[in-house]
């Protein structure tokens, strides 16, 4: 893995040095990243399964505020922006995330693997009529089996993770 110049990312129309991922010659995850934060990411990625570099997640920081517990922004595999909305009522260490992606919502629950770096350890894309619905169910996930059930449910993936 290493840092990849793309050529523009979704993030890169508002900041025009977001134009880096991290590519290992197939494929570039993460796009929309700084140059730093692909050099970083090359690093901590590396703490991830192969079948999990999909549920990827870079912390970035943004020139936004936020308050009410909100936090971090994320940027996932596909280079889309997501937020970390709040602590995940029963998963210690999980944060509930949500993001726009075409065609709707991704939303889970992800947790920070290692430095900047934070993994998805369940993500559904749903459309926005069943997107509060997804966001309660899964914040009802308690253990690693509902969890995984709730992937399964809404049509989304449990990472390796999920123990």
């Amino acid at each position: 893995m290493r840092a990849t110049r793309v050529d523009s990312t979704p993030m890169s129309g508002g900041d025009p040095s977001r134009v880096h991922g991290v590519g290992d010659g197939t494929r570039v995850l993460l796009p929309g990243l700084t140059r730093p934060e692909a050099e970083a990411a090359c690093e901590w990625l590396s703490a991830l399964d192969e079948s999990d570099l999909a549920l990827a997640l870079a912390e970035v920081v943004l020139p936004v505020v936020l308050t009410g517990g909100a936090g971090p922004y994320l940027l996932d595999a596909d280079g889309a922006l997501m937020l970390a909305l709040a602590d995940h009522p029963a998963v210690p260490g999980a944060r509930v995330v949500m993001g726009a992606v075409p065609g709707g919502s991704a939303v889970g629950a992800a947790r920070p693997v290692s430095g900047p770096g934070w993994a998805w350890l369940v993500r559904a894309r749903v459309d926005d009529t069943g997107r509060v619905r997804a966001l309660d169910e899964m914040s009802d996930a308690c253990t690693a089996a509902e969890l995984r059930q709730w992937a399964d449910r809404w049509g989304g993936h449990a990472s390796t993770l999920v123990a």
